[in-house]
């Protein structure tokens, strides 16, 4: 029992040398520190945004096209369940039914009567009262009103929104940002750089909110939608050189044909396109507004002019703009450049969240490309796709613009070639290239992201705090230290060597999670100090008490500490709650003083109670005390 303080005490004393030798990566530079520490301590204590200076973002997904892509999801599978139902041969169209996406529900019409069989068989498991996907909301006529469920709804928002959290969380780490802090706030996704400059913060800015969202689809090359465009642009406006649109809003848009011939049914296949010319600029985000303007003209024609003329876009197709450069007769590209709409195929299976790899390669013209690979389940839609196509063109749409539009000369299983947008020189195309690589190896967003707010903090503002935070701890240190040795004598320098093995350890265990230092964090390190303290007062009170009952110092000391254990671990506990709900539900700089408040909570009891009772142990054991300076 008397030797049971030496093991206590050498277990204490290699905590702190320890704690101090895994801190010198935190504190000495690299250089300064010889090779085997560097390679075995490799963690340090990180600092915050408010330390480090950097960015705060917070970004919002718009789970309105969450909600639409999945109703139109819906709609594919329940029209594919009716047309096996009525056993229809042509699937593309149907005598039947039919099905449409407005808004938030799907509208399913019968031609003739509602079959009542044939819909329960087409929407069972959708509608099931024990896990409902969708509410089937009323009849009007022989038109059915289905409505997502609003559990169903809420929870897709939420995993869109986790997804989102992750996806983000990989591209920056991709980037290679050191310590960033990514976390959901409500509806919020708040995403914290410290460090970073102002190019490499409008970089990861792109990356981030890059949705990645590639689909690889159809051109439809059978359509009559464009040559009804381009009649009736002839018809109102008239065309001058080269099918050239003369006058009015649209003046310059021209309709080229692109004929080829399917390689294995030689079925001959004519690709209509409407051209606008772009002004060649010097700056590449010169060059993207212009091809913004000229998309903006022609979706003016689309969506406005041709559907007030009747002339409607076939449905489940849709318009894809790619940026490409004008060619000679001879075939050969130009430097000007040119935004070509088609009509595209509006579903597919094949999608970027198949790809497991990407990397940069070069094709025949040494432009930098992305070589991509799909999964097996990928692979095989994609041989499906290019299978059932060969001699069409397929579109590789990114986001809202098709990349390119190669011809499908054979059937593909896994590896395709992705060709970014045109505009911008070697190094630009170079670097959309490496940006691209990053979101595709993340993954998709499941939704566009919008920038709701964006702090900077400037690293000035970050030395200032530290020399600020810092004098405030050093001054709190001083006036414990000065009060504890004035009024408790040498049991005062006991419970200040507690004190300071606190602060070590505290460092330490957060050197070893990487936790963020911030200046509500130092608040909660000067908060732990007093607490720290608070356990010793509480002990030597209660010893006072001893004493003055005609107790010898060692029974004083054990009745002290006895007596007054559970009243500070009443205490502490419940400010340890108080600390994990501040946690919980709190954000960036509460969280970073709830951090230290909960690892000081722990310290102080294991320094405060339990190492200066090893202290008391070493002094009662060696030789019988009198009088305890206490």
């Amino acid at each position: 029992m008397e030797r049971k303080w030496f093991w206590r005490a050498f277990f204490f004393l290699f905590v702190a040398v320890f704690s101090a030798v895994y801190l010198l990566p935190t504190f000495v530079s690299e250089k300064k520190l010889p090779g085997f520490i560097n390679k075995t301590f490799t963690k340090k204590v990180l600092q915050g945004l408010d330390l480090a200076g950097g960015v705060h973002l917070e970004y919002a997904i718009d789970t309105d096209i969450i909600i639409e892509n999945q109703l139109d999801n819906f709609a594919e599978d329940i029209k594919v369940r009716l047309q096996e139902a009525y056993g229809e041969k042509n699937k593309a169209k149907s005598e039947y039914f039919d099905i449409n996406v407005r808004g938030s529900r799907i509208e399913l019409t019968f031609k003739k009567s509602i079959d009542s069989k044939k819909l329960d068989k087409a929407v069972d498991g959708y509608t099931d009262p024990r896990d409902p996907r969708l509410i089937k909301t009323g009849t009007k006529g022989n038109t059915v009103f289905f409505n997502m469920d609003g559990k169903y709804s809420r929870d897709l928002e939420s995993k869109a929104l986790a997804r989102a959290v992750e996806t983000i969380r990989d591209r920056v780490d991709e980037f290679g940002v050191a310590s960033p802090e990514i976390y959901r706030k409500d509806d919020m996704i708040v995403v914290e750089l410290p460090g970073l400059d102002k190019k490499s913060q409008d970089r990861i800015k792109r990356i981030i909110t890059r949705s990645a969202h590639l689909e690889f689809k159809v051109v439809d090359s059978k359509t009559k939608y464009m040559h009804e465009a381009g009649k009736y642009l002839r018809d109102k406006y008239g065309f001058g050189k080269a099918n050239t649109v003369k006058k009015g809003p649209y003046k310059g848009i021209r309709i080229e044909e692109d004929r080829f011939k399917a390689r294995k049914s030689g079925e001959d296949h004519k690709v209509i396109y409407l051209i606008a010319d772009v002004p060649t600029r010097s700056l590449p985000t010169d060059q993207q507004q212009e091809f913004i303007k000229a998309r903006k003209k022609l979706d003016s024609l689309f969506r406005k002019e041709l559907v007030k003329a009747g002339i409607q876009m076939p449905k489940l197709r849709e318009i894809g703009y790619e940026r490409d450069f004008k060619t000679t007769r001879m075939g050969t590209r130009t430097s000007q450049r040119i935004l070509k709409a088609m009509v595209l195929e509006k579903n597919t299976k094949v999608t970027g969240e198949y790809i497991i790899n990407a990397q940069i390669g070069y094709n025949q013209e040494n432009q930098a490309v992305v070589n991509a690979t799909f999964n097996r389940t990928g692979g095989k839609y994609f041989a499906e796709l290019t299978g059932s196509h060969i001699g069409w063109k397929m579109a590789i749409k990114l986001d809202d613009w098709v990349e390119s539009a190669p011809l499908i000369q054979d059937k593909i299983f896994e590896n395709v070639q992705i060709t970014v947008g045109g505009f911008g020189g070697a190094n630009d195309r170079l670097r959309q290239v490496n940006d691209l690589i990053d979101v595709l190896r993340s993954g998709s967003l499941p939704a566009p992201l919008t920038k709701e707010m964006e702090l900077n903090v400037g690293p000035s503002l970050g030395k200032e705090a530290i020399r600020r935070g810092a004098w405030a701890m050093v001054i709190g240190a001083i006036f414990v230290v000065m009060f504890m040795i004035f009024y408790y004598r040498w049991s005062g320098v006991i419970a200040v060597s507690a004190l300071v093995l606190n602060v070590l350890l505290i460092m330490a265990i957060m050197a070893g999670f990487e936790a963020r230092l911030t200046l509500p964090g130092i608040a909660g390190i000067v908060l732990t100090l007093g607490m720290a303290v608070d356990a010793n007062v509480i002990i030597y009170e209660r010893i006072r008490e001893e004493l003055l009952a005609g107790k010898n110092p060692r029974a004083a000391i054990d009745s002290g500490y006895g007596r007054a254990f559970w009243t500070i671990m009443d205490s502490q506990i419940t400010t340890a709650i108080a600390g994990v709900v501040l946690y919980e539900f709190g954000t960036g700089p509460i969280k970073g003083f709830a951090v230290t408040l909960i690892i000081g909570i722990i310290t102080s009891i294991l320094t405060g109670v339990f190492f200066t009772r090893v202290i008391y142990d070493f002094i009662t054991s060696k030789r019988k005390i009198e009088n305890l300076s206490i």
